[in-house]
């Protein structure tokens, strides 16, 4: 089967973007949290996977909202 590139859907170069600088801030989340705040690991890492859920709830929302207009 050869490889055509073609077909393989890519997201766009903007959404890699923002993709990239909100997964460095999370990471920056997790670091201030852990070191700075003094918590412990798995409460810092829990504070960060919960920041990225609910920023990602927040797109889908306003994604439904833009497309049903």
């Amino acid at each position: 089967m050869p490889d055509d590139d073609s077909t393989t859907p890519l997201l766009p170069a903007r959404a890699v973007f923002w993709a990239g600088i909100v997964g460095s801030l999370l990471f920056l989340w997790f670091l201030f949290a852990w070191i700075i705040l003094d918590r412990h690991m798995l409460d810092a890492a829990g504070e960060s996977v919960g920041t990225a859920l609910f920023l990602g709830v927040l797109v889908s929302v306003v994604g439904a909202i833009r497309s049903s207009r």
